[in-house]
């Protein structure tokens, strides 16, 4: 079987050596997995070929963009692992309607490095926005630092070109984009887009406040949303913020897209971003590499984040929009504790990481009905992602 596959496509376009075999066995969820042999399409052609290889076969395919989710969701699973390193086209920009043509591949900071010339570009930014790909963000639809502004990654998705598992080239569009947009690479492998784009800001001031008290900082959520140039709340809660030098206090990153902060400089605006963007890879590094996402309505914020200061958990993340990320040592047993308090508050688990493997058992009922649908009408042989998101 192994042998046909390499005769799809050129010799340098597989590989089944061990080195990178192994390489591509999990993403940065560290949920290991066993990868059969790699692939790196370079045309919807390729892909096509790849799907009915697998719809004959029995192998499943697992779409992977830059592997930095944290669930699972590109884990193979005995699979063949469809890279989309070269799936980089970026076709057309039309200035006038705001919009761009991009294959999969395309990494967000790439993508808005060449829309600057024009003056637009996609807001969509998640912590990992150097190296994450349209394809992989419009699979887990997401959010991240200017969400409370943006909104998150299917509001900006005109069209998805998506190859599904019986080889079929299909452009999902209007209400149709909803059956790819968030589905993890469940219904077929997205091979392009149109996106949506915007004007890049002229001005961006921020504010930096602190708060002793948790229940008078959520206090003042609701006037500062009431901004209409808000473009980002972020918050670090007392363990996290002395990771970056911060007080040790409930602190909210403000940004405006006006001159409304306090902070107006640019270079110190970008010195303060460094500082959050940073806390990812500065709790990684303590030890704490385990990334949770709940998405917590307003009313339970703060007995949840109450509870997390109180275990001394380390917090930052998107308040703005109720996504929060909470790090954990590996195996900590109080991640279900905190799946579990989430799920009675009627928050989600999976505010923008998705499902993947790490959380699947963990899915409602409703979850799996509307997977089992999406299954059946788009990848009947389980070509793409088996196992995955229930």
């Amino acid at each position: 079987m192994m042998d046909r596959l390499e005769s799809l496509l050129q010799p340098d376009q597989v590989s089944t050596q061990e080195e990178t075999r192994v390489a591509y066995s999990r993403d940065a969820s560290r949920i290991q997995g066993e990868c059969r042999a790699v692939v790196w399409p370079e045309t919807v052609t390729d892909v096509v070929r790849l799907a009915q290889w697998a719809a004959e076969t029995g192998i499943d395919l697992v779409p992977r963009g830059a592997g930095t989710g944290l669930c699972g969701g590109a884990t193979p699973q005995n699979s063949v692992v469809v890279d989309s390193a070269r799936l980089r086209q970026m076709d057309v920009l039309n200035i006038q309607l705001k919009q761009v043509v991009v294959e999969a591949g395309v990494p967000l900071d790439q993508l808005n490095m060449n829309l600057r010339s024009a003056g637009l570009f996609l807001p969509v930014i998640p912590g990992s926005h150097r190296s994450a790909t349209i394809g992989g963000m419009i699979a887990t639809n997401a959010a991240g630092l200017h969400a409370v502004r943006y909104g998150r990654m299917a509001n900006w998705v005109e069209n998805i070109i998506v190859v599904n598992g019986n080889g079929q080239v299909q452009c999902l569009a209007g209400s149709e984009r909803s059956n790819s947009a968030g589905w993890e690479g469940i219904t077929g492998m997205i091979v392009q887009a149109t996106l949506r784009l915007t004007e890049c800001p002229g001005k961006r001031s921020l504010t930096l406040l602190s708060f002793e008290n948790l229940r008078i900082m959520l206090d003042q959520i609701d006037t500062l949303k009431t901004n209409p140039e808000l473009s980002a709340m972020e918050y670090v809660n007392p363990n996290a913020a002395i990771m970056v030098g911060w007080a040790a206090k409930h602190t909210l990153l403000i940004e405006y897209h006006n001159s409304d902060g306090e902070i107006k400089d640019p270079e110190e605006i970008s010195i303060i971003w460094r500082g959050r963007e940073s806390l990812s890879a500065r709790l990684t590094q303590a030890g704490y590499p385990v990334s949770e996402d709940p998405q917590i309505p307003p009313e339970a914020q703060e007995e949840i984040l109450g509870w997390l200061f109180a275990q001394e958990i380390p917090v930052f993340g998107h308040l703005g929009v109720g996504i929060l990320h909470p790090r954990f040592l590996p195996d900590d047993p109080r991640i279900p504790e905190l799946y579990g308090r989430v799920s009675v508050a009627g928050g989600r688990i999976n505010g923008e990481h998705g499902m993947g493997l790490k959380k699947r058992r963990w899915a409602s009922e409703a979850l799996k009905k509307d997977f089992h649908a999406l299954k059946t009408q788009f990848d009947p042989h389980h070509v793409f992602n088996r196992g995955k998101l229930c």
